[in-house]
């Protein structure tokens, strides 16, 4: 049984092991950015785009892909499942796909044939290709804001283009000390890791309560240092406001416990567990300034916040995300919207579209029975969520044309409940406006 000093130095030894997979990755990511810009510059600044930087993009995408897939892994250990457990070392291969051997050797140490996990696999990796590709956009706007104004202040594009690797060195993009670009691929590291470990302790029977793991050094914040050690039951609302990353540069994690191990603590390890929470924390002005990431993985797996989807848009990235979903993701898709036509409309969505949209109730029966078991096109796009974060929700948009003008769209979660959770009324002028692909349904 492993006691809190014990957890403590497994997940020094797991960090250890993420940092060094880390520190090839950031190389050769950083690598491919670096190679990527240089020759978009040296082409035509007008029309630098998202697919000048496509390396980059699966590079880092896979590269989040491995930690995610770590993440299971270390749980899956630590929790001593049955399962057989490569002892092979992980490597990180840049041909034919970068990591690609990393992520073979790791998939084949967890079991992945689960509906409800090939969901969740599709999810992270739409997630991780859309930050790859907002992350690729900001970095040559940073450059380019420094290009730009160097050719304002009057050198030639000449005496530009050479001083570029001294732009990309200020922008801290540059291979030798990419600054900028570490700061955010640690944190998305660090966040795909953790969301990877959620992955397994979520439906596992095994992990009754968490604990979390804090790195204790000089660099350790005030927060982490307080959340340090705290346990407490899975289903606690307090690991959705404090599940890790919880701020730049974040080194915690959250390790799975059984009652029998909680049980076995000091008394005052679990008095002093009991004794934090979200009040306590909040009204601490130094915990509450360091409290930076307010989304966790336990709630935001399967969406993208909203910062990064008004930034994919700003970049013109959502068709060209959706797409790269679609293909890779094609069988999930496909069996999702194989499972949703089998279900019938529920009657609250229903009933709130009609209430939304008046017009809608001449059609309530032929929109009942047919919108989603004989829908006139499917669509993949986005869809923002009603609660109050504005995440948006991958989803498959399932239409019926009512009349020359009007449609119904019915929305279902693209790797989540097969379930319609919305309806919407659409004008066919909204549908050519619209930022989506449409699915092929007769594969």
């Amino acid at each position: 049984m492993h006691s809190l000093k014990d957890i403590a130095a497994l997940e020094k030894d797991n960090l250890t092991k993420l940092k060094r997979l880390e520190d090839k990755a950031l190389f050769f990511t950083s690598s491919e950015l670096s190679k990527a810009i240089k020759a978009a510059f040296k082409s035509d600044l007008d029309t630098i785009k998202s697919r000048d930087i496509t390396t980059f993009s699966e590079t880092y995408t896979a590269s989040m892909m491995v930690s995610w897939l770590l993440g299971q892994y270390h749980v899956l250990k630590s929790v001593d499942e049955n399962i057989e457990l490569s002892s092979a070392p992980i490597y990180l291969a840049v041909e034919p796909i970068p990591f690609q051997e990393a992520i073979d050797s790791l998939k084949a140490m967890i079991p992945t044939d689960s509906w409800e996990y090939r969901q969740t696999e599709a999810a992270v990796k739409l997630r991780s290709f859309t930050i790859a590709n907002v992350s690729g956009g900001e970095a040559i706007n940073r450059v380019k804001k420094l290009y730009t104004q160097a050719l304002e202040d009057g050198a030639s594009k000449s005496e530009t283009l050479q001083k570029l690797d001294g732009f990309m060195e200020q922008a801290g993009i540059a291979q030798a000390n990419p600054y900028w670009l570490e700061l955010h691929y640690r944190n998305n590291m660090m966040t795909a890791y953790n969301s990877g470990r959620w992955t397994q302790v979520a439906n596992n029977d095994l992990v009754q309560y968490l604990v979390y793991s804090s790195v204790m050094d000089a660099g350790t914040t005030e927060l982490c240092r307080h959340l340090d050690d705290v346990a407490k039951p899975k289903d606690d609302p307090f690991w959705e406001i404090y599940y890790p990353p919880n701020h730049h540069k974040c080194r915690g994690t959250v390790s799975p416990m059984s009652e029998k191990q909680f049980n076995a603590l000091p008394s005052s390890s679990r008095k002093k567990s009991a004794s934090v929470d979200n009040t306590q924390i909040a009204g601490s002005d130094t915990m509450s300034k360091e409290h930076q990431f307010k989304s966790s993985p336990v709630v935001a797996l399967k969406s993208i916040p909203r910062s990064l989807m008004k930034e994919a848009k700003e970049f013109g990235l959502v068709e060209s995300i959706l797409e790269h979903s679609s293909k890779q993701s094609k069988k999930e898709l496909q069996e999702q919207i194989s499972r949703a036509s089998q279900l019938a409309i529920p009657i609250k969505p229903l009933k709130e579209a009609i209430d939304d949209t008046p017009k809608l109730n001449p059609y309530y029966e032929m929109i009942s029975e047919r919108l989603i078991a004989d829908s006139d096109e499917v669509l993949f796009g986005f869809t923002e969520d009603s609660a109050a974060s504005g995440d948006f929700i991958p989803s498959l948009q399932f239409i019926l044309h009512l009349d020359d003008e009007l449609a119904a769209m019915a929305h279902v979660a693209a790797f989540d409940s097969e379930q319609v959770y919305r309806i919407d009324a659409v004008s066919r002028a909204d549908l050519k406006e619209g930022e989506h692909i449409a699915v092929n349904t007769k594969e």
